[in-house]
């Protein structure tokens, strides 16, 4: 049997999201998948207060097929696995524009891989016209950094993983943000340099898996009081190429295919 591209676009990701959290998107935008989001409501026992939305970069639907246990972590504290697919061209700035708007490529703008500060509205910008407490998390130079720029929301720049780890637990167990973005790139940058499958690239993506959990049980300290969204989603997957690196921008299936994992803590 050939191999077959995921059913949902990543632009379905705002309207998850915003679903489960009882707050409307601009009209014209992706909607909800309605029985994810409708699952997730009943989990969370009415909708989200909190959300906290873990992107590990460039993780692939196929290493999660070839390495399952390594996302061990994630299963624990998610009770659904999602199959996506990226956007064209599957690159961050691209993905994670779509999956903060609602949009296609040719919606927001950013097509390849290029980094311009988005100008149409986001799910950031929905949630700051509510009044939420918002912070992005992100490694140094994250994509993060550049589209969503420029909004009334507090940054925070880490040098590599773990720093983000650390400061994305900071803020959880401060208890004074409503929603927490968190991206990090160092499956990707170990992918890219030693190749998707190297023993740098799969300790990587535990790496990550692990920052996750430890992410998910600081918010367990609040069962009772927060309902809490959790997401483990990625932006597109990494193919090996003939030199051994890894790489992606492409159609590729390796490319393509991503699953978003959901949780609910209530």
């Amino acid at each position: 049997m050939a191999d077959h591209y995921n059913l949902y676009g990543l632009k379905h990701f705002a309207g998850i999201v915003a679903d489960c959290m009882g707050i409307a998107l601009p009209e014209g935008y992706a909607p909800s998948i309605g029985w994810i989001s409708d699952i997730l409501r009943e989990r969370l026992g009415g909708t989200a207060d909190r959300a906290v939305l873990y992107h590990a970069d460039a993780v692939g639907q196929y290493i999660l097929q070839q390495y399952t246990g390594l996302l061990a972590p994630v299963y624990k504290y998610t009770s659904m696995a999602v199959p996506f697919i990226s956007t064209v061209e599957s690159v961050t700035p691209v993905a994670h524009a779509s999956m903060y708007t609602g949009l296609d490529p040719e919606g927001h703008g950013i097509k390849t891989y290029v980094r311009p500060q988005l100008t149409c509205d986001t799910l950031f910008d929905v949630w700051l016209r509510l009044g939420k407490k918002v912070a992005i998390v992100a490694q140094k130079d994250s994509t993060f950094l550049h589209i969503f720029a420029g909004r009334d929301l507090d940054y925070f720049e880490a040098e590599n993983g773990i720093e983000v780890q650390e400061k994305s637990l900071e803020l959880l167990e401060s208890d004074k943000y409503d929603v927490v973005s968190i991206h990090t790139f160092e499956y990707d940058n170990a992918a890219h340099a030693y190749g998707p499958e190297s023993k740098e690239a799969l300790n990587a993506v535990s790496l990550e898996a692990e920052g996750f959990q430890r992410l998910a049980e600081a918010m367990e300290r609040y069962r009772g009081k927060h309902r809490t969204l959790l997401t483990y989603s990625p932006d597109h997957g990494q193919h090996p190429t003939m030199d051994g690196h890894g790489q992606h921008g492409s159609k590729m299936i390796e490319d393509m295919n991503i699953v978003h994992f959901f949780g609910t803590i209530a």
